[in-house]
């Protein structure tokens, strides 16, 4: 986490997310299932789901999308989340794209992912866009310590700078 009390929106995945096949077959040891052009982008599994005669699964918070892949705000503005199920087949397995690059990879590149599914927040975490639309977690103490956008340690840097100028 940085100064900001701010940190990334994969701190809270439940399960690790590969954005290429060779980042998967290095993290698994395995050769990613072979590309299908009708299914949305997955770029995460559930091993619980590989090993077990449920047939759906049900995950409490991820992203809410729009068509296009971009993350809904809600009416304050804030990222929204809901939930998501899924299939024991589509739980146990990730959809990446393929290695080769193409001029067309098919509708289900065209759609949004399937989110990655996250822990709750905490009471002191909130999701919020950061530059560019990105979503991030900010928490709340350390945003309500912040003032003018100077963090508590800019502050004491400042007041440290301030006494050996003798201006305080």
């Amino acid at each position: 986490m940085s100064d900001t009390g701010m940190f990334p929106i994969n701190d809270l995945y439940l399960y690790p997310s590969f954005q290429t096949r060779d980042d998967y077959f290095k993290a698994t040891g395995e050769e990613a299932p072979a590309w299908n052009p009708n299914k949305p982008v997955k770029s995460w599994f559930d091993p619980a789901a590989r090993n077990t005669n449920k047939r759906t699964f049900l995950y409490d918070v991820v992203l809410m999308y729009d068509r296009n892949g971009m993350v809904l705000p809600d009416e304050k503005g804030v990222p929204q989340v809901e939930q998501l199920v899924l299939l024991r087949e589509e739980a146990a397995s990730v959809n990446i794209l393929p290695r080769e690059k193409m001029v067309d990879y098919g509708p289900g590149s065209k759609v949004a992912p399937i989110p990655v599914p996250m822990r709750a927040l905490k009471s002191n975490e909130e999701l919020v866009f950061t530059f560019g639309g990105v979503v991030a977690v900010r928490l709340k103490d350390a945003f309500r310590s912040t003032v003018n956008a100077f963090t508590v340690n800019d502050r004491q840097l400042l007041e440290k700078i301030a006494a050996k100028l003798g201006v305080l």
